[in-house]
């Protein structure tokens, strides 16, 4: 069963995976979200970056189970997102799909390439989630756990673990979808 912390991580997941916030996940939110990212960080179209973004964006939704409405397109609804996040299989899709998605996005945030993100470079991809600012600043000191003013692509892997996985309520990655 599902603590209160868990399931309001995965129902704040959930409203960042549904994009038109229709109340499901299906296609049309894996490609405006990956879209979103792509537009965020300057991508170019089909890029090898653009397509690494996208093809990731259709794994999330490709790996999670759903029902198939009478057009064969996938939905997943609330509640069964929430059941697959209380099921034991939940962690490896975390591991193989979620966390990997995540980094593609951090990789594009990064433009100088040097596995570091600046309080300014997070803060662009939180405003574009609807992240308040005060947030994002909350975020980004919670994950920048040497308080050397960068979060690295290693503290960012790692909060997105605790974000999906912790049931600890003191854990930094609680923090990096904003307030739950």
């Amino acid at each position: 069963m599902l603590s209160e912390l868990r399931r309001r991580k995965l129902m704040k997941s959930f409203g960042s995976l549904d994009f038109d916030q229709d109340g499901v996940i299906d296609e049309v939110d894996a490609v405006a979200l990956a879209q979103l990212w792509c537009d965020t960080y300057e991508l170019d179209p089909r890029s090898d970056h653009w397509r690494s973004i996208h093809r990731c964006a259709y794994t999330l939704l490709r790996d999670v189970p759903g029902e198939f409405d009478a057009d064969g397109i996938k939905r997943i609804s609330l509640e069964k997102w929430l059941a697959w996040g209380d099921d034991p299989a939940f962690a490896d899709y975390v591991e193989r799909i979620a966390i990997p998605f995540s980094v593609e996005v951090f990789t594009a945030a990064d433009k100088d390439r040097d596995g570091l993100l600046t309080q300014a470079d997070m803060m662009v991809a939180h405003l574009k989630a609807d992240m308040s600012e005060e947030d994002s600043k909350l975020a980004f000191k919670s994950l920048d756990t040497d308080d050397d003013g960068y979060v690295s692509v290693n503290q960012y892997f790692e909060a997105n673990r605790e974000f999906y996985l912790s049931e600890d309520p003191a854990a930094r990655g609680n923090y990096l979808a904003g307030h739950l």
